[in-house]
């Protein structure tokens, strides 16, 4: 270990001499500095093997120097113990969570400080020549301090942004938004996009910040996409968010990408900056220093999502369930009411049900009721709500939409179940149709409840079953 430089900084002069002459003992080439300053200087300059510093001390303290050194390229490699008399948590805490690699108190066993150096020594990698840091001087420390403080208050404003916009954000889409709108402030990006990828799921969110084509969008989403790890079989859930209507490009090349890490999951942090060739270092370092508070925003934002859904919808279908359902009626009812709309709801029954439960299996009866809700569901449009009403009976809300309308809706959610067989996993397949009852609100007295046109259209589904099943009435 002869020859191994290590770095001594204390403010005392006896405290210094022993930690010198105990080192330089065990075959140690020491350096000494009497004040923070000084021993960022020797540092900086002389690239020692390992730093001992005291904590208390004038011009820089112990722990300000402790984060210079590991904020500068050259030094953060090279290990620090901090040796002081204070042996209290909360100083302990702060020395290992901004870099130091050891902590000691004074009146420690020498042997154990000289065993700590020497470990730490023999695993540190061999010290860069000075390089042009000889050169350096006071002024040149107090520059580098100066620019490391200004850093840190600036990645701690931005986490604080980030968390103080994200704090209600309890969907992957609202958080994904609040998160990029913060990096975008940063970045000077044209597109940035979230990806999160999760078995049997996929979630992107885009926004556009400068004005693209709808074409160079596009391509964005798709390349941010094709560097997920989804599944090629899951549809993803894209949002895209800001101004498509310009006509600007975007080049898929040049886009950067910082992953997130995620409890069981994969997230993506992916942008295209304005100016590809002024994207520095120094603004990915940024956007990398908000990836694992981005990623906590949104696994809390992934478990209010979870909460919500199993609040709302049914754990088999995943569609809406009996209260969510009953209750965006009653919402649609009263906006109705208020702006004098129209509204109609659908009652669909699947027909000779418990036939496919006695012959197949309630898990093929299982399989059934996904595929007839898959079925419907391509049918609706965005603004129409689907929910599972109860055992084989599900309601649809349709908003805007008379009953003649409302009728033919039905017609084509009913075709949409009869032409499609129902595949089980043995390879067989079974038919399935339905009946289905129609209402609307106009029907109805002024201010009439949810469930009086729930009632309505119930007892036309029972006219649809004595009719012969799978039609529509009226």
């Amino acid at each position: 270990m002869s020859g191994e430089r290590v770095l001594v900084v204390d403010d005392s002069d006896t405290a210094r001499t022993l930690l010198t002459r105990t080192l330089e003992r065990a075959g140690f080439a020491v350096v000494a500095a009497s004040d923070g300053a000084a021993g960022a200087l020797a540092a900086l300059r002389g690239r020692p093997s390992v730093v001992v510093t005291d904590l208390d001390m004038p011009v820089m303290d112990g722990h300000q120097l402790l984060r210079l050194l590991k904020s500068e390229p050259s030094t953060a490699s090279t290990p620090v113990v901090i040796l002081t008399s204070h042996g209290e948590a909360p100083s302990r805490f702060w020395g290992s969570t901004i870099g130091a690699d050891a902590y000691l108190t004074k009146d420690c066993d020498p042997k154990e400080l000289i065993a700590t150096v020497r470990r730490l020594a023999s695993r540190a990698r061999s010290p860069e020549p000075p390089g042009d840091a000889v050169d350096l001087g006071p002024l040149d420390v107090l520059g580098r301090v100066v620019r490391q403080l200004d850093a840190s208050l600036l990645h701690a404003t931005l986490v604080n942004t980030l968390l103080e916009r994200c704090i209600g954000a309890t969907d992957l889409h609202t958080a994904s938004r609040e998160i990029l709108a913060v990096v975008d402030s940063v970045a000077d990006a044209s597109i940035l996009a979230i990806g999160v990828t999760e078995p049997g799921a996929a979630t992107l969110h885009a926004l556009v910040s400068r004005p693209v084509s709808l074409a160079a969008a596009e391509r964005f989403v798709g390349a941010v996409l094709a560097r997920t790890d989804r599944d090629p079989k899951v549809i993803p859930d894209v949002v895209v968010t800001g101004q498509t209507e310009g006509t600007g490009d975007a080049d898929p090349a040049h886009i950067v990408s910082v992953p997130l890490p995620l409890r069981g999951a994969s997230g993506l942090l992916a942008l295209l900056p304005s100016e590809p060739r002024q994207f520095d270092v120094a603004s990915r370092h940024i956007v990398e220093g908000l990836a694992s508070h981005a990623a906590l925003v949104l696994d809390n934002a992934r478990l209010g999502q979870r909460l919500q859904e199993l609040s709302t919808l049914d754990g088999l279908t995943r569609l809406l369930n009996h209260r969510s359902i009953h209750e965006r009626l009653a919402h649609e009812l009263e906006r109705a009411d208020r702006h004098d709309r129209n509204v109609a709801v659908v009652i669909c029954d699947l027909d000779l049900f418990k036939r496919v439960n006695d012959t197949h299996g309630h898990l093929a009866g299982d399989t059934a009721l996904c595929a007839a809700a898959e079925a419907m569901t391509r049918v609706l449009r965005v603004s129409d709500a689907c929910g599972r009403y109860g055992g084989e009976e599900f309601l649809i809300v349709l908003p805007e939409t008379d009953l003649e309308a409302a009728r033919r809706v039905a017609e084509r959610l009913r075709r949409a179940v009869a032409d499609h067989p129902v595949a089980l996993a043995s390879g067989a397949s079974i038919p399935l149709t339905a009946s289905f009852g129609v209402a609307s609100h106009a029907e109805l007295d002024s201010g009439s409840t949810a469930d009086t046109l729930v009632s309505l259209a119930d007892s036309r589904l029972y006219e649809a079953k004595a009719a012969g099943r799978n039609c529509v009435r009226p």
